[in-house]
């Protein structure tokens, strides 16, 4: 029997074709000289497939999101064609491995799969692999990644970098540091239960290997990214001495147990010697506040009309 992952995977590469890509159903209609009629395509034992047939099944599937993606890009093209904006191919490339590599990354932490090693076993059960998968990835999002850099292209013009934003960016990234790792649960009855056996001395990394939900810091012994005192977390626990345990805290992605390994002062860098830096990490940081805000205006002041049918 499959597992879960093995199971969602071997769904998700039969429809996107990859699981067959080594079986052969048929040429296609321009390597069939069987098939004249450019309304027909497929013949199976005889019976014909029409272009209204696939049309049916691709609209009562997809419909509505499928069109409106399709509006949004047009949208975004035809932004970035008034501003007189193009992308290259690298820029495309460039978007493309991002994008990629995010929806790897988000899939492997949405079915807990630790590392690329897992994944590629998990692949190897449904006789597929990474490469495979990546490339398969690789043909269904490079329109979506064209028109992403085009968006942040357009988008770039329009967002202007203060020196507050550079003092408030130099802090959280070379400001004091709380070093920490976490363990985070689903609900708070789990967190009580976690923190009452921490308390009892049970060994911290070895509950966040087995029992943190998020998986990415789970799989390093609950071991996170450094973060400042003044950001959201680090507010919760910056009066905490290394060693210590944080009470319970509740965010969006669950209940969080921190315990603080280590802290750091700031070092001597100056904003100036990384103005650079900074700038990329404001102007990232602007796009993806603004984005949504963004494609909304383009769609309340656009003319849509929409012929949406199927028999």
């Amino acid at each position: 029997m499959k597992s879960p992952i093995s199971f969602f995977l071997f769904s998700l590469l039969v429809f996107a074709g990859l699981f067959y890509s080594q079986v052969t159903l048929g040429k296609s209609k321009s390597d069939s000289p069987g098939i004249t009629d450019k309304n027909i395509v497929a013949i199976v034992n005889g019976k014909e497939i029409v272009k209204q047939d696939l049309y049916d099944l691709l609209v009562r599937t997809y419909g509505e999101d499928a069109l409106d993606v399709l509006v949004r890009r047009t949208l975004i093209y035809q932004a970035a064609e008034k501003e007189g904006i193009s992308v290259s191919k690298e820029e495309t490339e460039d978007k493309l491995k991002a994008l990629v590599k995010g929806e790897v990354d988000v899939m492997m932490q949405a079915y807990k799969i630790s590392d690329k090693a897992e994944l590629e076993k998990e692949l190897a059960k449904i006789d597929s692999s990474i490469a495979e998968f990546e490339g398969k990835l690789n043909k269904r999002m490079r329109k979506q990644a064209e028109v992403e850099a085009l968006a942040e292209k357009v988008m770039l013009k329009s967002i202007v970098v203060t020196e507050e934003d550079l003092k408030a960016a130099f802090e959280q990234e070379y400001g004091d540091r709380i070093e920490a790792s976490q363990i985070v649960l689903k609900t708070r009855k789990d967190a009580e239960e976690v923190l009452k056996k921490l308390k009892s001395g049970a060994d911290f990394t070895t509950i966040a290997k087995n029992e943190s939900v998020d998986r990415a810091s789970a799989a390093r012994g609950g071991k996170m990214q450094p973060f400042s005192p003044k950001d959201s977390l680090g507010k919760d626990v910056a009066n905490l001495k290394v060693g210590e345990l944080s009470d319970i805290i509740k965010t969006d992605y669950g209940y969080h147990i921190i315990k603080i390994t280590g802290k750091k002062s700031a070092g001597n860098k100056t904003i100036k010697s990384v103005k650079d830096d900074l700038e990329k990490i404001v102007i990232k940081k602007r796009y993806r506040e603004r984005l949504g805000p963004w494609l909304i205006s383009l769609i309340e002041n656009a003319s849509i009309t929409k012929n949406l049918t199927f028999d």
